[in-house]
């Protein structure tokens, strides 16, 4: 693991995760849009931060291999670390219904690692607020009905992939109701650091 501090550690951080491969950034802009919302709500009167020249400062940048980059924020910038990144397979889902409000991406997530906990013999959980779709533990959601792929209008975190994809078209926003699954044929999962149809498999998965 590669590590470089840029300031203080602050006491209740965000994070961004940012895909890198072989020495290339992914999707910056989009990670630099969910930073500035994020600041702009917590520190409106903080200058603007940078992203890329943050990272382009940086001397420990790896130049081969897929690595997760974890860049901890808050005014300013504490920490960006890369680990190497291998993706852990997702085959089941468990249903799991909490009031959760994670539309800011912190660094701790103590509920979300407690809801895991309940996924029994599934792989991960999908967590429903209100009875209609959110997310996983890691990732967005896109279900299949027909040749269309339709990903929860509502998520918990809006996530730099699923803006990606709904920009070019590729996902349709709808809200869906836990009751509606059978409607779906197959569920994909991704982020930042999962492509699109990396991760898929039935719908007959997922388990209340």
């Amino acid at each position: 693991m590669n590590t470089m501090s840029l300031s203080k550690k602050s006491t209740s951080p965000f994070l961004e995760t940012i895909k890198l491969e072989d020495g290339y950034f992914f999707a910056l802009s989009y990670h630099q849009k969910r930073i500035d919302r994020t600041r702009e709500h917590f520190y409106p009167d903080a200058p603007p931060l940078s992203l890329p020249q943050a990272l382009m400062r940086l001397d420990n940048i790896p130049k081969k291999g897929l690595y997760r980059v974890r860049v901890i924020y808050e005014e300013e910038i504490s920490t960006i670390e890369f680990l190497p990144y291998e993706m852990r397979p997702v085959n089941s889902l468990k249903l799991i219904e909490t009031a959760l409000d994670y539309r800011y991406k912190y660094e701790k997530r103590p509920v979300i690692n407690t809801l895991f906990q309940q996924k029994k013999r599934c792989d991960d959980i999908l967590m429903t607020r209100d009875g209609f779709l959110t997310d996983t533990s890691i990732a967005n959601i896109a279900l299949l009905e027909g040749e269309h792929w339709y990903t929860p209008a509502s998520p918990l975190l809006e996530g730099t992939k699923r803006a990606a994809l709904l920009h070019h078209g590729i996902l349709i926003p709808r809200q869906i109701h836990r009751e509606e699954l059978k409607k779906f044929s197959k569920i994909r999962l991704f982020n930042a650091m999962i492509d699109f149809g990396e991760i898929e498999f039935s719908t007959k998965n997922i388990v209340e």
